[in-house]
C-alpha cells in the first residue's frame, strides 16, 4: 500500500505536464485557414473621349467669341473683282482697327482709272476722310460718305450667322482649326457691301480657331453686288481680338 501512494503524485505530475505542453503547442501553432486580405487595387479612370462639335456649335461659339472681344483688326481684299461703294468707288483693299463704336482704316480703291488711297475714321455716325489730292482730313456729310455702310464687326457676325448650311470641309482633327463651307446670302453681307443684289447668293469658306473659336478668315465667292461676276472673290481676315484700340477724331 505504501508503494502505491509514493508513485501516484509522480504519475499525476507527468500527466499535468503533458497536458500543459499540448495546450501551449496547440495555441502557438498557426491557423492553417487564415488567408491574408489583399490590398485594394484602384483602377485608373479612363480618359473620356472628347465629343466632336457640330458645325452649328462651332459657329455659335465663334459668335460668342466675337461679341466678347468687342474689337478686331480687320482686312478686306479681293482675289478677283472689287467692292463697289458710293459714287462708283471700287474698293480693292480695306484694313484697320475696328471697335463697337468706331474704326480707323486705310482704304485702297479705284475711281475710274485713277488709283487712290485714303485714310478714314468713323466714330458713331461721323466719318472723316483724307482728301486723296491734298491729304487733308475732311468731315463728310452722310450723303457724301462713300464708306458709311461699312460696319466690319456687324459684317463678321453677319457672315457667321449666315452660315446656315455649314459643313466641315475636312473632318476636324485634334489641334487643327475648323474649316467649314456654306452657301451665304448677300443679305448677310449688307454691313460689308452696302448695296447688294437682294437675292444674291455666294459661297463662304471660313477658318475658325480650334481653341479660341475666333474666326480667322472667310473666303467668299459669288455674285453679291450688281457688278460682281461668278468669279468675284472677297477675302476677309480678322485678328487681334479684344485688343484695345484708341480711335479719335482726326480734327476738332
Amino acid at each position: 500500500m505504501i508503494r502505491h501512494h509514493v508513485f501516484a503524485p509522480v504519475r499525476i505530475s507527468i500527466s499535468l505536464s503533458t497536458l500543459v505542453f499540448a495546450t501551449i503547442a496547440c495555441s502557438s501553432a498557426p491557423d492553417p485557414t487564415a488567408t491574408p486580405i489583399p490590398a485594394a487595387v484602384v483602377q485608373p479612370s479612363p480618359t473620356p473621349t472628347p465629343v466632336p462639335l457640330t458645325p452649328d456649335e462651332v459657329i455659335t461659339n465663334a459668335i460668342g467669341s466675337l461679341v466678347e472681344a468687342g474689337s478686331i483688326w480687320f482686312l478686306l481684299e479681293h482675289e478677283n473683282g472689287f467692292t463697289e461703294a458710293l459714287g462708283g468707288l471700287e474698293l480693292t483693299r480695306v484694313e484697320g482697327a475696328i471697335t463697337e463704336t468706331g474704326m480707323s482704316i486705310t482704304a485702297e480703291a479705284n475711281l475710274g482709272r485713277i488709283y487712290i488711297e485714303v485714310d478714314a475714321v468713323l466714330i458713331g455716325t461721323n466719318t472723316w476722310l483724307t482728301n486723296p489730292l491734298t491729304g487733308e482730313w475732311e468731315l463728310l456729310p452722310d450723303e457724301q460718305n462713300p464708306i458709311g455702310f461699312l460696319q466690319p464687326i456687324a459684317a463678321v457676325r453677319g457672315v457667321l450667322e449666315g452660315l446656315t448650311e455649314a459643313e466641315f470641309i475636312n473632318p476636324p482633327e485634334p489641334g487643327e482649326d475648323y474649316q467649314m463651307r456654306s452657301p451665304l446670302k448677300a443679305e448677310a453681307l449688307k454691313s460689308l457691301l452696302g448695296e447688294i443684289i437682294p437675292d444674291g447668293i455666294g459661297t463662304a469658306e471660313v477658318v475658325i480657331d480650334h481653341e479660341t473659336f475666333e474666326m480667322k478668315s472667310a473666303r467668299i465667292t459669288g455674285t453679291l453686288q450688281i457688278r460682281d461676276s461668278d468669279s468675284t472673290v472677297r477675302i476677309l481676315e480678322m485678328s487681334r481680338y479684344g485688343e484695345v484700340f484708341v480711335i479719335e477724331q482726326p480734327i476738332p
